[in-house]
């Protein structure tokens, strides 16, 4: 993704420019998997950075996922197995690149993938739900006191079972993160880190006239929803108004989960594309972090004209 000219860089940041799909991220179901490795078998021979592989090397891969495309994608888990390693590879290169583009830039792929790909595969396969298989109580919970609560709890609720009782706790978290009070803490939480990483002072507002976040530094006020039914939608343009009527902003942002299905996302975005708001942009929190960096350049850019 090209960053905009000097003189559109009063332009906000679109969600259709900024966005990566969901499968880059997670998996839903067998037919993300089949989305990402297509695409990165197409990233391998049409990116500018396609050359940084050895033909060999993109040869083996491309014979890789044409045996699991031969088999089918649904239930199949050697194409599990590629994608969480191909997510991985996508995570290390985000890291590097702030607003990759897979149309621009590709994931290296090393010798031998077929191998390592069965090898994780049989990992996978081999595991056994028993203790044997975890660390050591010391390393996994290095606190005394903590470690000295979990085998107290372990012994009275799962007959001495650590697995168990790890599984209780997850599947808990998981119900929890359902009701939808649990899942706006979330998102603002994660919201909160992303800006957290990039040394950004928060003020959190817990006001029902205003948004749930502002960033002083950016003048950018970040509303977090998990749910945008139509009639809720005046009130929360009012809201988005207000801020801007209240505060000098520059930027505002609604913020919701990943794992809204693409039309509802994009009904989501017809509150910005009415250009009600002028300074609002839609996203997804999984490309929050993007909009902030693309913000942040934008905001040294303006102070650097004047």
């Amino acid at each position: 993704m090209s960053f905009p000219q000097k003189n559109s860089l009063r332009k906000k940041p679109s969600s259709t420019s900024l966005a990566t799909p969901i499968y880059h991220r997670r998996r839903r179901d067998w037919r993300d998997d089949q989305y990402l490795i297509e695409e990165i078998v197409k990233s391998l021979s049409e990116s500018n950075e396609a050359k940084k592989n050895k033909v060999s090397l993109v040869k083996e891969f491309v014979g890789l996922t044409s045996e699991i495309g031969g088999e089918g994608y649904q239930s199949n888990k050697r194409a599990a197995v590629l994608c969480m390693w191909i997510r991985e590879q996508i995570a290390k290169l985000a890291s590097t690149q702030a607003s990759y583009d897979l149309r621009v830039h590709t994931i290296k792929i090393p010798p031998g993938i077929s191998r390592i790909i069965d090898e994780r595969n049989q990992v996978l396969s081999k595991i056994k739900a028993n203790d044997e298989d975890l660390p050591p109580l010391e390393k996994l919970f290095p606190d005394p006191g903590i470690r000295g609560f979990v085998l107290e709890r372990v012994q009275l609720l799962h007959k001495g079972n650590l697995l168990s009782y790890l599984n209780s706790l997850v599947s808990k978290e998981k119900v929890s993160l359902q009701g939808e009070s649990a899942t706006i803490s979330d998102l603002i939480h994660i919201c909160e880190e992303k800006l957290k990483r990039r040394k950004l002072e928060i003020v959190s507002n817990f006001n029902a006239n205003e948004v749930d976040l502002w960033v002083p530094s950016l003048n950018l006020g970040v509303d977090v929803r998990e749910t945008l039914s139509s009639s809720c939608t005046n009130e929360l343009v009012n809201l988005l108004k207000n801020t801007n009527s209240a505060k000098k902003t520059k930027f505002l942002a609604v913020v919701c989960p990943d794992e809204l299905s693409d039309l509802i996302f994009h009904s989501w975005r017809d509150v910005e594309r009415s250009n009600v708001v002028p300074n609002l942009s839609v996203l997804r929190v999984g490309d929050f972090g993007s909009y902030l960096d693309r913000i942040s350049e934008f905001t040294k850019a303006d102070k650097d004209s004047t």
